[in-house]
């Protein structure tokens, strides 16, 4: 009975990021600077932002995705917006979340959401932490 609960527990954890899993480990080139994205419930890297493109890259129903930038807004932290939105054929992913610069060449994100919006107007909305940096 034990068991069954702890892989139910384990799968709910697991589904938390809707069509979203781990993202692999990302090489940056040299010059180059990512925001790194985690999910705050299931603790899994989700998402890497880029500027040169603005683009998002995710793992979206099992594929290495990068969806390009459609808006941003707000005072960019190291060349990131705020509040920004990535569009994939299906989907919409809004990113609303506060950059702090750590005075040694990099940010954080200690408080932020990746909301999904689905064509049907439905909407997951994940809370998520980050990190900036560069190579």
């Amino acid at each position: 009975m034990v068991i069954a609960a702890l892989i139910a527990l384990q799968l709910a954890t697991a589904q938390a990021a809707g069509p979203l899993t781990e993202l692999p480990p990302q090489v940056l080139e040299p010059g180059r600077c990512a925001l790194f994205l985690w999910d705050k419930s299931s603790r899994q890297r989700i998402a890497m932002l880029t500027t040169t493109p603005a683009a998002l890259r995710a793992r979206i129903d099992g594929t290495l995705t990068d969806l390009p930038q459609d808006s941003a807004s707000g005072t960019a932290v190291m060349g990131f917006a705020p509040t920004a939105r990535y569009r994939s054929a299906a989907r919409l992913f809004d990113v609303a979340l506060s950059i702090v610069p750590t005075g040694s060449g990099g940010a954080v994100v200690r408080d932020g959401s990746l909301t999904i919006t689905q064509a049907d107007g439905s909407a997951l909305v994940l809370a998520v932490a980050g990190i900036l940096g560069c190579r």
